[in-house]
């Protein structure tokens, strides 16, 4: 599991210093959880794509302008995954997962604060 970890900060870092490359896609399902289930009302209205919003989604590993459940899902599920309490017994995992699930949530609560908006940002 520390190469994943280390993979997912390694995107998180790439990301966050501005080598906004996107993320291979992963499916019709972003998930991979049978959530996404395609309806456009759902979806948040995004005009143009906003970099630092791009960035939070990549940061999900979820396409730009998912829709806030599929976020809170995506959230939930590397949250479970990269979680600094899966990495007690290594004092410097679990720092580095701190540091990756901070990143983590501060992307779940700005894409959240900007699709209740109806995605103005």
């Amino acid at each position: 599991m520390s190469g994943d970890l280390l993979r997912r900060l390694f995107h998180l870092t790439r990301v966050h210093l501005g080598d906004r490359a996107p993320l291979p896609p992963i499916g019709h399902d972003p998930i991979g959880d049978g959530t996404s289930d395609g309806n456009p009302r759902a979806r948040a209205t995004v005009d143009k794509e906003d970099k630092v919003l791009a960035g939070y989604y990549a940061n999900l590993e979820i396409p730009y302008g998912s829709d806030l459940h599929t976020v809170r899902a995506a959230w939930k599920r590397m949250m479970k995954k990269y979680h600094p309490d899966l990495h007690g017994e290594d004092a410097q995992k679990r720092q580095v997962a701190g540091e990756l699930t901070a990143e983590l949530t501060r992307a779940y609560q700005e894409l959240v604060t900007v699709l209740e908006r109806g995605g103005n940002r």
